[in-house]
C-alpha cells in the first residue's frame, strides 16, 4: 500500500452570526445557528467519465463508504474566522 497526501484549502463567505465553537466530541463546528452545528471534512466524489464536465456524485455503496473511511489514518481539521 501507498500513502495518499490531500490537502485541502477551503475559502467561504459565511454569515457573520456564525461562530467557531468546540464541540464535545473534540473537533471544531460551526455553529449555524437553530441548534445546528457542521463540521467540515472531506467528500469523496466519484464519476465514471473522463470529459469535460462529467456527472459527479458523492453516492456509493456503503460498503465501500465504510472501506474508504477505514484506509483514512490521519484527519486534521482547523478552521479561523478571518475578518476582513
Amino acid at each position: 500500500m501507498r500513502n495518499l497526501q490531500v490537502t485541502i484549502k477551503l475559502d467561504m463567505e459565511v454569515p457573520d452570526d456564525w461562530e467557531i465553537i468546540d464541540h464535545p466530541d473534540g473537533v471544531p463546528v460551526l455553529d449555524i445557528g437553530d441548534g445546528r452545528y457542521m463540521y467540515m471534512s472531506f467528500l469523496p466524489m466519484f464519476t465514471q467519465q473522463i470529459i469535460p464536465e462529467s456527472e459527479w456524485t458523492s453516492e456509493c455503496s456503503d460498503d465501500f463508504t465504510e472501506e474508504v473511511i477505514e484506509m483514512v489514518q490521519d484527519e486534521v481539521v482547523t478552521m479561523k474566522l478571518v475578518v476582513n
